[in-house]
């Protein structure tokens, strides 16, 4: 099964509604929020957190919880159990996808006007092509952007190869033998967003969740 919890933040909470959220969660998860400048970037922080534990919820998990979470040596957080569990976000979205088999991955991005030329050593010949034919090069940018960090992040080594080594002009991704197979979310108007599963997914569970 897989789940993808995911909320909009669309304003700025209260001192005393961060405080209440920030008691949610435990205290190396408070202060790694806190240390955050922006209060957009403590939200986001906090929300992703509390995204994690719907998904446990959502998943039927009883015995794991924000505690339980570990970093990898890419800094990659995940539980010591068959649960695995990605999270990303864009200006005011955040998305938290997990699954009880497998690795997982996702990214979400806003679609908005970029110089493209700046971007041309992150994608292959092929997916160049596809993206300057499209009638919306910037939509076409920012999807095949997602496919390949969902898939980045479920394989969970960080940028050990470049991104232009991984082809996702088709819906699966071979990397070491082990097969990621891509999937679009439909979050919201604007935005691309991807999931990259090593189970093949035939449906995802979408979640909006209100704070």
């Amino acid at each position: 099964m897989v789940i993808c919890c995911y909320t909009e933040i669309n304003e700025k909470w209260t001192e005393s509604e961060l405080y209440d959220k920030l008691k949610l969660l435990p205290e190396p998860l408070q202060i790694e929020a806190m240390r955050k400048q922006l209060w957009i970037d403590r939200q986001l922080s906090v929300t992703g957190k509390l995204l994690i534990k719907e998904l446990l919820v959502g998943l039927g998990v009883e015995h794991l919880s924000l505690k339980d979470i570990r970093y990898s040596g890419y800094r990659r957080p995940s539980f010591d159990s068959p649960i695995d569990f990605n999270i990303a976000h864009s200006e005011n979205y955040v998305i938290c996808c997990g699954t009880d088999k497998g690795r997982v991955g996702v990214d979400i991005e806003q679609i908005k006007p970029i110089e493209l030329d700046d971007y041309l050593d992150y994608f292959t010949s092929d997916e160049w092509q596809i993206i300057r034919e499209n009638g919306d090069p910037f939509d076409r940018f920012y999807e095949f952007w997602t496919r390949k960090e969902a898939v980045v992040k479920a394989i969970g080594t960080g940028l050990q190869a470049p991104l232009s080594s991984i082809d996702v002009s088709s819906d699966k991704v071979v990397d070491h033998h082990i097969t990621y197979h891509i999937k679009k979310l439909s979050i919201a108007k604007g935005y691309q967003c991807h999931l990259a599963s090593t189970e093949p997914v035939d449906f995802v569970k979408l979640q909006p969740v209100l704070f």
